[in-house]
């Protein structure tokens, strides 16, 4: 686990990633590009067109979106945690709340 927020949001990042490709190759579909904007207060992880989801420079946690330009309410993770986020992460973006 690192505390450094730029480390662990590149690592983040590569599994966001890596869950989408496998999910991919599984299903027969071409890759989506993935990229990010960073914002003021909020990393957007962006899938293909639309938003992957959000993470809080602040504090590490990992948001769903809202919409476009907003993360919804209550993390779904955090970056910094031992599975860097990750653990409720799925090929379409975090899990929803239970």
């Amino acid at each position: 686990m690192t505390t450094n927020f730029d480390d662990a949001f590149k690592s983040f990042f590569a599994g966001c990633e890596k869950i989408n490709n496998d999910n991919c190759d599984r299903q027969g579909f071409s890759r989506d590009g993935f990229r990010f904007e960073t914002g003021t207060r909020y990393v957007k992880v962006i899938r293909d067109t639309s938003v992957h989801c959000f993470v809080d420079t602040k504090n590490g946690d990992v948001l769903k979106a809202a919409s476009w330009k907003a993360p919804a309410k209550h993390a779904r993770g955090n970056i910094f945690d031992s599975k860097n986020g990750l653990g409720s992460m799925g090929e379409y973006g975090p899990a929803y709340l239970r």
